[in-house]
């Protein structure tokens, strides 16, 4: 149902939470909050990289009379004719809605907030947004030089790696290492003369099977 604001626009309130509220007993002092649904259903509710949640308040509901004012001061200025001769029995509802305001954007000074995430991903193709992006992913290459570091998307995810070397390399490298290792061990291996070696297990019987196992490495990356 649409509730009506003093002075303002109207604001869609679920018609359950309205009837529930003003059956209550309209003497019962003190503030209640209530948080509103989304005015639109989200595709997805998960907030995107840059953009955070905000709740801002809708207005306040006499809980005498119903009546709706966009902010405290006109609410109190009716309630005292409302509940005149019984102000210590003042009762209102306060209706909050989440927001969305740009994290990258924000100048700190004033705060531009999006009704719904679709709003706000409209916000995320403009130029200025772009711009900012772009400035900041700039800023991170210099920061960070040579060093490995990930370009941040538009979707919060990174890009290429600037490091040339890169993972499959460093396989290679570590089991190049780990084969020159195990046949420096095997070649110090005692407990039996030269003169009574298996020509099949001599040092240059296991180089030349280490070179095989390193070059068959090599050509299935």
């Amino acid at each position: 149902m649409s509730l009506q604001v003093e002075n303002g626009g109207q604001v869609q309130v679920p018609r359950a939470l309205m009837q529930a509220f003003l059956k209550q007993d309209p003497n019962h002092p003190g503030l209640e909050t209530v948080r509103l649904p989304p005015s639109v259903e989200e595709e997805s509710p998960i907030a995107p990289p840059y953009c955070r949640e905000i709740e801002t308040e809708v207005c306040l509901v006499c809980r005498r009379c119903g009546r709706a004012y966009p902010q405290e001061s006109a609410l109190l200025a009716h309630q005292r004719s409302c509940y005149l001769g019984n102000q210590q029995r003042r009762g209102a509802l306060r209706l909050v809605q989440m927001r969305y305001s740009c994290t990258m954007c924000d100048t700190g000074s004033s705060t531009r907030t999006y009704g719904t995430l679709i709003e706000w991903r409209r916000h995320s193709e403009s130029v200025q947004h772009r711009a900012r992006l772009e400035a900041t992913n700039q800023q991170r290459t210099g920061q960070f030089g040579g060093q490995r570091y990930g370009i941040l998307t538009d979707d919060g995810q990174s890009g290429e790696e600037a490091n040339p070397l890169t993972d499959e390399m460093e396989d290679v490298v570590n089991q190049i290492t780990l084969l020159a290792a195990r046949a420096a061990a095997e070649s110090t291996t005692t407990g039996q003369s030269p003169a009574t070696q298996d020509n099949n297990n001599g040092p240059d019987a296991k180089r030349q099977k280490l070179v095989q196992e390193v070059a068959a490495l090599a050509g299935a990356r």
